[in-house]
């Protein structure tokens, strides 16, 4: 990698513009997603800080920002809150452990090559896990919004408390609230160029001291208590006991972040040629493990970040420097700022990013494509949002595997017929042209053959061959069948011999050299003629008429 190379001043005006808009929008986002998680406000500038610089370093995409982001600190928030089990005194411990321990799947992951586990979040269950989150990011913020000081915890619970509790919210803080949503709407609707989060802020903290809000009873941001950063030492022996649990639950965040990131990556990067998705997870992973011992969290693709830097026109991972280092001087200069912006405009901020990650009608077109998906989507909607965010996409999880089984268990499978004069083969309909011939059955299974399947193979098989009351041959269509494993090998070479055993001859087309390495293996341990793979079904009648 070579950054500088090229380099020029056209690029560095575009790459200004996108690092003074990243960091624009990076300094609300860091603040608010670590009030959430219930940090400092420190933890979320750092976190965002890090992250930019580490994504500089080892990132593949010019234009992806990576930072806080509102699906992954809630699953950090969920995971640490049943890590730590009450344990308050250590939470920052199980934070850095879990963020660090998250950095190292990472790059463990990034040189295992697993880019893609992220195939297994499905279009479903990301829009479930998606929806879900928002709702869960907006419902944790009405405390914020109303005033109220909310004791339930669950969404349900905390929607009826505010609706019993709604005579008593406090009308300032509400209006306040509002006021910056609809503020951040129309702002929104010009252009989402302009950086309304922070114009936003400015705008509240000069009209906080104008107007005296705190004589009205809002209540503001508590002030960055450490400006410069400060290592944290792990602790080792709280690492041991509980190691099991931070191991699933950095696990969840890997695949949540990583997950989180890729859609980001493959939405804005404009030069994809060349662009290896397992280099993400390097990027990620350092920026974790720094991010760790810097008391911050787990970061994932940025998308309103990244989208803010495309649209204004940034080029080069320059950007990421340019907003790194003016995040930097604001945290250090003028850290007394956030102690005057009011705590109900972070909570907005958090509430209107909600609002927009909530994909409106996905549910719907789901269930008009798929119902089965519609399922999947369903059940990951309500685990995440009644169960918990790693329960939910466990069990939708759980659900989507179970479906691609019964699925693949039961694959598309048919007789085909062969035309001699085209030489070619095709799926075979009763009663169409050639008539098709009774000693001779041509069968195709659209799938692998595998465990779990090889008896609705052997069944399937042989209730065609019945069919055939002359029957002297029978050619299996091996070309779908990619993969074999050892149950269904077993049952194939059974078959095999069964057919030979009654005068019938088994002969594959189209057979992959893997299939048939394993195939003739296993054919002369029981002493079977290997002598039955042919290039195509041509070929095959070539030699037997």
């Amino acid at each position: 990698m070579n950054p500088v190379k090229n380099y020029n001043s056209d690029l560095l005006k575009s790459d200004l513009l996108g690092g003074i808009s990243v960091a624009a929008l990076s300094i609300p986002t860091g603040v608010a997603y670590a009030e959430f998680a219930g940090l400092p406000s420190e933890s979320g500038l750092y976190t965002a800080i890090i992250a930019l610089i580490a994504y500089f370093i080892l990132g593949g995409s010019k234009q992806v920002i990576i930072g806080p982001d509102s699906a992954t600190v809630t699953l950090f928030a969920t995971t640490v809150i049943a890590v730590s089990a009450g344990n308050t005194a250590s939470v920052p411990q199980f934070i850095m452990l879990v963020t660090v321990v998250t950095g190292v799947l990472m790059f463990v992951a990034g040189f295992l090559k697993l880019g893609f586990i992220a195939n297994f979040l499905s279009k479903p269950i990301l829009l479930g896990y998606l929806n879900a989150v928002s709702i869960l990011l907006l419902v944790s913020q009405l405390g914020k919004v109303t005033g109220l000081k909310l004791e339930q915890t669950g969404p349900l619970l905390t929607i009826f408390e505010v609706f019993g509790k709604w005579a008593s919210i406090h009308n300032p803080t509400f209006i306040l609230a509002v006021v910056s949503l609809l503020f951040l709407y129309f702002v929104k609707k010009i252009s989402v160029k302009i950086p309304s989060q922070l114009i936003l802020l400015a705008i509240t903290a000069i009209a906080a001291q104008m107007m005296n809000f705190e004589s009205l009873g809002i209540v503001f941001m508590k002030p960055i208590e450490n400006s410069y950063p400060s290592l944290i030492i792990p602790d080792l022996k709280l690492m041991i006991d509980h190691f099991p649990d931070i191991l699933v639950a950095s696990a969840a965040m890997v695949f949540v972040s990583f997950s989180g990131e890729i859609p980001v990556v493959q939405a804005f990067t404009k030069d994809k040629k060349g662009f290896d998705a397992n280099k993400e997870f390097f990027a990620l992973g350092l920026a974790d493990i720094l991010i760790g011992f810097f008391k911050g969290f787990p970061v994932s693709g940025a998308d309103s970040r990244t989208a803010v830097n495309v649209a204004v026109g940034g080029k080069t991972k320059f950007v990421n420097i340019i907003a790194a280092g003016l995040m930097l001087l604001v945290i250090l200069l003028i850290p007394g700022v956030f102690a005057k912006i009011p705590l109900v405009t972070f909570g907005a901020i958090i509430v209107f990013a909600a609002i927009g990650m909530f994909k409106r009608g996905a549910g719907f077109r789901i269930y008009q494509s798929d119902r089965r998906e519609f399922l999947v989507f369903v059940v990951c909607f309500l685990g995440v949002l009644l169960l918990g965010v790693y329960q939910g996409i466990l069990f939708a999880l759980i659900l989507s595997f179970i479906q691609l089984i019964s699925l693949s268990s039961k694959p598309a499978e048919f007789e085909m017929s062969y035309d001699p004069e085209s030489k070619s083969s095709a799926r075979h309909i009763s009663g169409s042209s050639p008539a098709f011939r009774d000693d001779v059955l041509i069968y195709r299974f659209n799938s692998a053959l595998l465990f779990y399947n090889s008896n609705y193979f052997i069944d399937k098989l042989r209730e065609k061959a019945a069919s055939k009351k002359n029957l002297r041959l029978i050619v299996i269509d091996a070309e779908p069948i990619n993969i074999i494993d050892l149950s269904a090998l077993a049952a194939l070479v059974d078959i095999i011999k069964e057919f030979n055993d009654a005068g019938v001859k088994v002969v594959f087309s189209g057979a992959s050299e893997a299939f048939r390495s394993s195939v003739e293996g296993k054919l002369t341990e029981h002493e079977i003629d290997t002598d039955i793979f042919y290039p195509g079904v041509h070929s095959v009648f070539e030699k037997f008429e």
